[in-house]
């Protein structure tokens, strides 16, 4: 009778080797926040913009982030590999505002203001950022963004 039980239990826990766990990849990345950063420049026509950085989890090469919608605006969102962890993934975005003044010198370009755009999705939301994960768009949304002490050079 044991040796029934023990080739019952042996056949059992090699079944449980053998089985193929389904572990596949989730789509869902959690927006821990977001903080934004004001500044203004210091000599005339120098402008002024805002800064962003956004924080999420988990951090995975597959994920391509493309935009971000903050403010009324499209931006264009960037890894920041100097802020990033492990566990957590940095992304930056900027939006500049050319201020009024003197012509730029020849052979300088201009810089516009950012796109003005309504979010995709989320209305009511602060935050909504768009990424591509096996061909798919995505959104995620966040009501939260930490404003941080302005900049004001001199």
């Amino acid at each position: 009778m044991i040796k029934y039980l023990l080739i019952l239990l042996t056949v059992t826990q090699a079944s449980k080797c053998n089985r193929t766990s389904d572990k596949s990849q989730t789509n869902e990345i959690k927006f821990h926040y977001g903080t934004s950063q004001t500044w203004v420049g210091g000599n005339m026509g120098s402008g002024k913009g805002t800064n962003y950085h956004l924080y999420i989890s988990p951090v995975d090469s597959t994920f391509q982030f493309d935009s971000v919608w903050v403010n009324g605006y499209r931006l264009e969102v960037k890894r920041n590999t100097e802020l990033s962890t492990n566990d957590t993934l940095v992304l930056n975005a900027a939006a500049f505002f050319p201020g009024s003044g003197p012509k730029a010198p020849e052979g300088n370009y201009a810089r516009k203001n950012p796109d003005e755009a309504p979010p995709p999705c989320c209305a009511d939301a602060k935050v909504v950022i768009r990424y591509f994960l096996n061909g798919n768009k995505i959104f995620i949304s966040t009501g939260e963004l930490r404003p941080l002490k302005g900049i004001y050079y001199r």
